[in-house]
C-alpha cells in the first residue's frame, strides 16, 4: 500500500457519508462507514492495489455495499481473539451486515445492511 491508498478509505468514507445523507439514509452512516472501511481497506491490501470499484445501492429494506478488486483470491473469515491485531475486517462485516458474500470469482465482496425502521 502506498501513501495515496492509504487515504483512500478516508475518502470513501466521507463520500459514503454525503451519499447516504443525500439518500436520507443518516442512520446507517456508521454502520456502513465502518463495513465499507473494512472491505476497501482489504481490497486496497489485498486485491491488486489501484483497481477498485465500489458500488452503492439501496432497497426498501436494505443498503447493499460491494466492493471489487482484481484479485481472485478469496477473502478469508479468520478466527480472531482478544489480541489479534489483525484480520478482523470481515469479522467486523459478519456481525453488522444482515448478510455478506464473495463472488464466486473471488473478486467482489458485498455486504447488505438492514436499514431501520424499514420493512424487507
Amino acid at each position: 500500500m502506498d501513501v495515496d491508498d492509504l487515504r483512500r478509505p478516508g475518502q470513501l468514507r466521507r463520500l459514503n457519508c454525503a451519499l447516504l445523507k443525500l439518500w436520507g439514509l443518516r442512520p446507517c452512516i456508521g454502520d456502513a462507514e465502518l463495513v465499507l472501511t473494512e472491505l476497501a481497506t482489504n481490497a486496497f491490501q489485498h486485491g491488486g492495489g489501484d483497481d477498485i470499484t465500489v458500488t452503492w445501492c439501496a432497497d426498501a429494506a436494505r443498503l447493499i455495499i460491494q466492493v471489487k478488486d482484481s484479485s481472485h483470491e478469496r477473502p478469508v473469515l479468520r478466527a480472531v481473539d482478544e489480541v489479534s491485531e489483525r484480520g478482523r475486517g470481515l469479522c467486523i462485516v459478519e456481525a453488522l451486515a444482515a448478510e455478506w458474500g464473495i463472488s464466486e470469482d473471488g473478486t467482489t465482496v458485498h455486504c447488505a445492511l438492514a436499514l431501520p425502521g424499514r420493512a424487507a
